[in-house]
C-alpha cells in the first residue's frame, strides 16, 4: 500500500501539471480543497486534494511531492508491517481528511489546499508513537542530519506545526499538518501502541488503591491510612483535608462499622 500511495501521488500530480500546461488552474479548482468547493457540494475534494501538489512554481510543486513521497517511503513500510495495510490506509486517509477539514475551519479563507502532507504527518506520528525509542536520522531543514529518538521527531512535528499555525498564516497548511499528526497519534494509540493515556493511568492507579484498601483489615487500615490523616488534623485542622483524605476517613468508618456490627442471629436469618 505504501508503494501504491506513492505511485498514485506521482501519477496524479503529473496529470495535474500536464493539464495545467493547457488549462492553468482547472485541476486545482475542481480537485483541490477549498471552502468554495465544499460550499458548492464538491465533497470529493476532501479525498482528491491529498493527491495534488503545488507551490509558487512547478519546481516547488515537485519539491512538495518529493518530500511527501520520501517521508512516506521511509516510515510507511514500518507502519504497514506492524499494523497492516488496512490500518495504514486508515491512518493516511483519516489524517488527511480530518487535517484538511481543520485547515478549512482554522486556516486563511479563500485559499486552495492541496498535498499529501496531512496524511503523511499522520503516518509519521503513528510511526514515532509505535517505535518511540528507535534511533533515527532526521534531516533538519532537509539538509542537516540529526540523530534522535523517533519520539522527539514526533514531538518536533507537533510543536513546530502548532507554532507556525498560530504565528504564520502563509500558504502552508500548518493546521492540516498539526491535526493530521494528532489523528495519527490517536489512531495508533487506539490500536494499543504507546503508553496509556493520562486519564487511564489515573483511573488504574485509583483502582489499584481501592483494591488495596479493600484487602486491608480494619486495624491495618487504621494504622496505614487513618493515623496519618488524624496527625494532619491535629497539626493543621480538619479544614486542611483533601477530598481523597476525606474519602479515606469515610472508608475507614465503614470498615469499623462492619467489624463492630453483631453477627446475624438465627431470627435474622429465618
Amino acid at each position: 500500500m505504501v508503494t501504491a500511495l506513492i505511485v498514485a501521488n506521482i501519477v496524479v500530480s503529473l496529470l495535474q501539471w500536464g493539464i495545467g500546461a493547457f488549462d492553468p488552474g482547472w485541476a486545482e479548482s475542481v480537485f483541490a480543497l477549498s471552502r468554495e468547493g465544499i460550499a458548492s457540494g464538491s465533497y470529493w475534494q476532501f479525498f482528491t486534494y491529498m493527491f495534488l501538489h503545488g507551490g509558487d512554481s512547478l519546481f516547488w510543486g515537485m519539491i512538495h511531492l518529493a518530500v511527501n513521497c520520501l517521508v512516506l517511503y521511509f516510515v510507511g513500510p514500518e507502519v504497514e508491517t506492524v499494523c497492516g495495510s488496512k490500518h495504514l490506509l486508515g491512518i493516511y486517509f483519516v489524517g488527511g481528511i480530518v487535517g484538511g477539514l481543520a485547515q478549512l475551519l482554522l486556516g486563511p479563507a479563500n485559499i486552495q489546499i492541496l498535498g499529501a502532507s496531512a496524511g503523511v504527518c499522520a503516518v509519521v506520528l503513528a510511526f514515532t508513537t509505535m517505535l518511540p525509542e528507535l534511533e533515527i536520522t532526521a534531516l533538519l531543514f532537509f539538509v542537516i542530519p540529526v540523530r534522535m529518538r523517533a519520539k522527539w521527531l514526533g514531538r518536533a512535528i507537533i510543536i513546530s506545526s502548532l507554532f507556525f499555525a498560530l504565528t504564520w498564516s502563509g500558504h502552508v497548511a500548518h493546521w492540516a499538518h498539526l491535526v493530521g499528526a494528532m489523528v495519527g497519534w490517536y489512531y495508533i494509540r487506539r490500536l494499543g501502541f504507546g503508553g496509556p493515556f493520562w486519564v487511564q493511568r489515573v483511573w488504574r492507579e485509583r483502582r489499584r488503591l481501592r483494591e488495596r484498601q479493600e484487602r486491608m483489615d480494619p486495624a491495618e487500615f487504621i494504622s496505614r491510612e487513618i493515623d496519618p490523616i488524624l496527625d494532619k488534623i491535629a497539626r493543621e485542622g480538619i479544614h486542611s483535608l483533601t477530598r481523597s483524605e476525606r474519602h479515606i476517613l469515610e472508608v475507614g468508618r465503614e470498615k469499623i462499622a462492619k467489624k463492630s456490627a453483631p453477627p446475624p442471629s438465627d431470627a435474622d436469618v429465618y
